[in-house]
């Protein structure tokens, strides 16, 4: 349960924070992440990866629907995605794996079991691995499907889920999205309870949650200091007494036209992914054949659909902005 701050916490925090924005420098620019078969000319997202690195599970989708693709790392190369086993013919997308490789949680428009037809929105699935693959998925309960609109699971080391729901009661009124926990114990999901730090004030999405629980990423829009109508990276730590002020991850570009999201930290815990539909800058005066260049470079990605793009990650050191919760 996240508990609120104590005020000398939050002051003794502020303070922090301030300090870190003048020592640490920006990250470096993010890279576009195995283009061409990763980060294709659909819509790419939400990468995650088996304990050993060697296996990732990402979306893909051309705006109508969304399904969840398979890939595999042999000699540096990420062989052509194929459909998950555990796929079917309703949109999935947004998968986690838990850190120990045995949990696979996504969102998904599936029939609800009880009812026999499709959700009129999206709720999260589980499926477990075993010996011969992947379960087959089952809807998770009331507790952690609190609303109609339901998405991006991560899990941490001992179970607990993290994910973002729509706080609204209105159906007809645009989401109203905040971040949430629901405790794992016993073999059995806690209700979920809002994190204290994304009161509403915000739209806040897309949470990644270290497996020790020691921080959190997620993607936030018009949160200080930006104010550009796009959806830009937050860290926030675990504290003593709840958790600290969220602080931006800034990095060279990070105030592109686009929205960042679906933040992934992979297995080495160094290497930060998300899912952005950023583009690569073209020179004014270039020549005919970078004309050319750029052309099968947008055949290939550059076409500002959504891709997976990477950089490195200190999650010791990463906040270094004057962002305020």
């Amino acid at each position: 349960m996240s508990l609120p701050f104590k005020a000398i916490g939050m002051a003794a925090m502020a303070g922090l924070c301030a300090v870190a924005a003048i020592a640490q420098p920006p990250l470096p620019e993010p890279r576009i992440f195995a283009p061409g078969t990763i980060s294709g000319p659909a819509n790419d997202g939400a990468p995650t990866f088996t304990p050993d690195g060697r296996t990732l599970y990402f979306e893909r989708t051309n705006g109508v629907w969304t399904t969840i693709l398979e890939s595999h790392l042999s000699g540096g190369r990420w062989s052509r995605p194929a459909l998950a086993s555990f796929m079917d013919r309703w949109s999935s997308q947004q998968p986690a794996l838990s850190p120990d490789g045995r949990v696979l949680i996504f969102e998904s428009t599936r029939p609800d079991a009880a009812l026999g037809k499709p959700h009129t929105s999206a709720h999260l699935y589980r499926a477990e691995r075993t010996a011969g693959g992947w379960s087959v998925p089952v809807e998770l309960p009331p507790a952690v499907n609190i609303a109609r609109r339901v998405f991006k699971p991560s899990i941490a080391a001992n179970g607990d889920l993290y994910f973002m729901a729509d706080a609204g009661h209105d159906v007809t009124a645009p989401p109203q999205w905040r971040l949430y926990r629901s405790r794992r114990a016993d073999g059995r999901y806690a209700q979920a309870e809002p994190l204290a730090f994304s009161d509403g004030r915000y739209g806040d999405v897309d949470p990644y949650i270290a497996p020790d629980q020691s921080y959190l990423i997620f993607s936030s829009r018009d949160r200080p200091p930006f104010h550009d109508g796009h959806e830009h990276l937050f860290i926030v730590r675990r504290m003593q007494d709840g958790w600290s002020a969220p602080a931006a991850l800034r990095y060279a570009g990070d105030e592109s036209d686009a929205d960042d999201g679906e933040a992934q930290v992979g297995p080495d815990g160094r290497t930060l992914y998300f899912t952005s539909g950023r583009t690569l800058p073209i020179a004014a005066d270039r020549t005919r054949a970078q004309v050319a260049a750029d052309l099968a470079r947008m055949d290939a990605w550059d076409n500002s659909n959504a891709n997976v793009w990477t950089l490195p990650f200190d999650p010791a050191s990463a906040t270094r902005e004057d962002g305020q919760g």
